[in-house]
């Protein structure tokens, strides 16, 4: 092997040996704050929430149950996809009111948003989704479609 096919070899391996050494640190090391306290942080750290959700089948449907508490059902909305329902809810966080010896001052807030996107082994019939809100409680009756069976010769 000459000296320059050395140089390839070694400039080729080098992103590899780099992110070896990078993942043996993340596994060595401990971070500053604790694992579970760094994940947390990096997943809680967006403006999108997520809420409880409880998913009951039958042979005939699924039933869905979100929990929302505060949230009115104008601020719903439902996208059913052929294995797949998204839920998202946006609600607007009211108005900060705090008075002080200057007088009163109002500051705006955000508006905070939860999204969940709930995957289902078999299609949804989505012409014949029903949805109902009530209570803080969203709840979805998701029918199946029901494929022909095949027999085997």
């Amino acid at each position: 092997m000459t000296s320059s096919e050395k140089n390839n070899n070694r400039t080729r391996s080098e992103p590899f040996t780099h992110f070896i050494n990078k993942m043996d640190r993340l596994f060595s090391e401990r971070p500053p704050k604790g694992m579970l306290q760094s994940l947390d942080e990096f997943f809680g750290s967006t403006k999108e929430r997520g809420f409880p959700v409880d998913i009951q089948e039958s042979k005939a449907e699924y039933i869905l149950t979100a929990t929302l508490p505060g949230i009115a059902r104008n601020q719903i909305s439902i996208d059913v996809l052929t294995q797949a329902v998204t839920i998202s809810a946006r609600q607007p966080e009211k108005p900060h009111k705090q008075h002080s010896p200057h007088g009163m001052f109002q500051k705006d807030g955000t508006t905070g948003s939860m999204s969940r996107t709930i995957t289902f082994q078999k299609p949804i019939d989505d012409a014949h989704v029903t949805a109902r809100h009530r209570d803080g409680i969203l709840t979805l009756h998701l029918p199946k479609i029901r494929g022909n069976r095949i027999e085997i010769n």
